[in-house]
């Protein structure tokens, strides 16, 4: 059975790519509300793989952790650039 923990890690981090782009389109278009939001947003968005990766106690559950976090990211770049 599948770790309740991957999904919510791969959410969070394809969620954090796509609004870290944002963040980025804001800053390059002077955009001073919308900057101020994601900035604020970013820490939160976090919270779920940062918790889970210190409640680990092996690195071989970490590298798991990370390795669901890169597809995360990963996919979350593909949405960007497929949408934009």
């Amino acid at each position: 059975m599948i770790d309740k923990r991957y999904p919510i890690i791969f959410l969070s981090a394809l969620i954090i790519e796509v609004c870290s782009t944002m963040y980025m389109r804001y800053v390059a278009d002077r955009n001073a509300i919308g900057m101020i939001i994601f900035a604020m947003i970013g820490p939160w968005l976090g919270l779920p793989f940062i918790g889970y990766m210190i409640d680990t106690d092996t690195w071989k559950q970490r590298i798991i952790y990370a390795t669901v976090m890169s597809f995360g990211y990963g996919v979350g770049s593909l949405f960007v650039i497929l949408t934009t």
